[in-house]
């Protein structure tokens, strides 16, 4: 009831601020709040919900499999394909948490069964990946609810993984990082613009922005395991160089928020920048991190200032332990970086309280 009241507030305040033009549907406003406060639950309740919905559906499974239903891989592939639609309608037409979570488990059961069934009937790898990726784009098409859009999206962005890796187009990993670092930083710093465009664009920002983060994450974590694939290191700095200018832009878009316009300071702030940075050039994954902890910062989105803080620990982690550089070498590139780091948090601590003093 009081977060009701606080929602009048709100609306009453932003109507206060621009005028009597301002115009709103208080009731469809505050059923559709009642509707999502019916419906949420805490983390605990929902990953058992998902475990319990995913059981569900393996039991099921086991009982098609006594029948001899999958002997045939027609019948497999038949299975996944009902099991996907089956859930897009589940959680099309159904806001509760149960169906929620059955139609996320049988979602992932679908699209398993989906490639075992193509993979028993000899269908090549790359036409594979095309299949299973057409089938993510139309889910998010088709329906625009939060875990079945993350789930596609994030399937979208293995199957890019999955093409590059199995066809052994490294190369294609330098672009697979940028596109998907710039297409996170551009959906953040518009996230005005995305989500009052059209209703279904709103509904598909959340799942998007976090199905990003956790795609650029993936691509990075596997270059960073790159002798598990046998990856060239010759061009590894290229994704550096270009995440290092979009972090760039990032630092001077908060200079600006935090009202930095003296140009000494800009230069200090940007110099000791490029300094921490430059230590990273071959570990993309430092800067992939640094990108999302920055954006995440910007937009003042916890969610994912949390994921990009624990990436940056596990990846420098990684970089430390990295075979081609010598522990010396290692050892002075993080201790430099680690002063650094500090010297440029303690000046923005005293921008920060100078501000809040004025």
């Amino acid at each position: 009831m009081n977060r009701g009241l606080n929602i009048k507030e709100i609306i009453q305040s932003v109507q206060s601020s621009e005028g009597e033009n301002f115009q709103y549907n208080e009731t469809a406003i505050l059923a559709e709040y009642q509707k999502k406060e019916a419906n949420t639950s805490s983390l605990a309740i929902k990953i058992l919900s998902i475990f319990g919905g995913f059981f569900a559906t393996q039991t099921f499974l086991g009982f098609l499999a006594l029948m001899r239903l999958f002997e045939s891989e027609v019948a497999i592939l038949t299975t996944g394909i009902i099991f996907i639609i089956a859930a897009i309608w589940l959680n099309k037409t159904h806001d509760k948490l149960i169906f929620d979570t059955l139609s996320i488990s049988t979602y992932v059961t679908g699209f398993v069964l989906l490639g075992i069934g193509l993979s028993g009937l000899n269908v090549e790898e790359n036409p594979l990946i095309f299949i299973i990726l057409v089938v993510s784009l139309l889910t998010i098409l088709v329906n625009q609810t939060y875990m079945l859009s993350f789930i596609a999206v994030i399937t979208m962005a293995g199957c890019l993984l999955a093409f590059i890796i199995f066809n052994k187009s490294y190369e294609f990993f330098h672009l697979y990082h940028i596109s998907i670092a710039y297409t996170l930083a551009y959906l953040m710093l518009n996230e005005a613009k995305i989500i009052t465009f059209n209703k279904e664009l709103s509904k598909l920002y959340d799942p998007m922005r976090i199905g990003l983060i956790f795609s650029l994450l993936f691509g990075l974590i596997i270059s960073v395991n790159r002798a598990v694939f046998e990856m060239p290191t010759s061009f590894i700095w290229l994704s550096s160089v270009l995440l290092l200018i979009g972090v760039m832009y990032l630092v001077s878009q908060i200079m600006k928020r935090m009202n930095i316009t003296d140009k000494k300071q800009q230069i200090i702030i940007y110099i000791l920048s490029v300094l921490v940075l430059s230590s990273t050039i071959f570990a993309p994954s430092i800067l992939g991190a640094i990108l999302i902890m920055l954006l995440s910062f910007f937009v003042n989105y916890k969610t994912g200032l949390v994921i990009g803080i624990t990436a940056l620990a596990y990846f420098v982690s990684q970089y430390y332990y990295d075979l081609n550089l010598t522990l010396l070498v290692k050892s002075i590139i993080l201790f430099s970086s680690g002063i650094l780091f500090i010297v440029f948090f303690l000046f923005t601590h005293k921008k920060h309280i100078a501000n809040e003093k004025v």
